[in-house]
């Protein structure tokens, strides 16, 4: 069987990673001397409870080499592994991917291990993982569910819209004359990752319309055809409910995840963020 490795930004349901035997490599979080793995031994409620007492953002950094080993070694020793293939986070805004192919170059030969750049995040990064391990389940090769991968890569839509951008000053990613104005404005940016980059595609003036902007947005690209959606969102539970209401009355799709955004990805985005993921099979 064809075993799947990715990372813990893909924002998958922990549910759906263990039924399909997904093993996660953990993004690495440091808080001053402190350090933590995403999702071992540091969960997204803990994660904002330290920012609040710290009044600053902690240093992130990629799986290393040794810990995608880690993940890489048990399933090369099991009998039942045909291949592994690690499906990561974007390498335009991460340096996981490149640890991965590094990791996988010094492992064995057999059985081979494939890494795949989702030129996406979150759960668009999510589907991919979830599509490869559904096909994999099947008995379906590796060269037919890398052409699926790569199809995915262009049809998937992710959208991300920001509730405050303290964080994207804090990290860097704003500039602090910047994020004021906006704060003042009460602008709400909106993002999405195209080509594996982030870019600004719209503001918005009030909460309300960011989300509904979201919406929106992700219903013109997916049309009335049937699709697969999730909404992810950083600390906002009320706010990825409304949305996933909302586009539960306008979007031919079976289930809507609702999935908490990587604690990778929040520290730059900030809490109250919300997305929307969809694509059409």
């Amino acid at each position: 069987m064809i075993r799947i490795v990715t990372d813990s930004t893909c924002d998958l349901p922990a549910a759906l990673l263990a039924e399909h035997r997904v093993i996660v490599a953990p993004v690495n979080i440091q808080f001053d001397h402190e350090s933590y793995q995403e999702g071992v031994t540091l969960t997204a409620a803990s994660f904002y409870q330290k920012v609040a007492a710290h009044n600053r953002l902690p240093k992130t950094s990629q799986p290393s080499i040794g810990q995608f080993q880690a993940a890489y070694r048990p399933l090369q020793a099991d009998p039942d592994t045909e291949a592994i293939l690690s499906i990561h986070i974007t390498g335009n805004l991460s340096g996981t991917y490149e640890s991965a192919v590094v990791a996988a170059g010094q492992m064995l030969v057999e059985p081979p291990i494939t890494t795949f750049d989702s030129l996406s995040g979150s759960m668009g990064l999510g589907f991919m993982v979830l599509e490869a391990a559904e096909m994999a389940r099947k008995g379906i090769s590796l060269p037919v569910i890398l052409a699926r991968l790569e199809a995915l890569r262009e049809r998937m839509r992710v959208y991300f819209s920001l509730d405050d951008l303290k964080y994207g000053r804090m990290s860097g990613r704003v500039g602090a004359a910047q994020a004021l104005m906006a704060s003042l404005l009460h602008i709400k940016p909106m993002l999405t990752v195209s080509e594996g980059k982030l870019a600004l595609v719209g503001r918005v003036r009030s909460r309300i319309q960011a989300l509904h902007a979201l919406t929106d947005t992700l219903c013109e690209q997916l049309s009335d055809r049937p699709a697969r959606v999730a909404v992810i969102h950083a600390h906002a539970p009320e706010a990825a409910e409304e949305v996933r209401a909302a586009l539960a009355e306008r979007v031919s799709a079976p289930q809507i995840i609702v999935s908490e955004l990587s604690v990778g990805i929040a520290v730059h985005l900030g809490p109250g963020t919300v997305g929307v993921v969809g694509y059409n099979p």
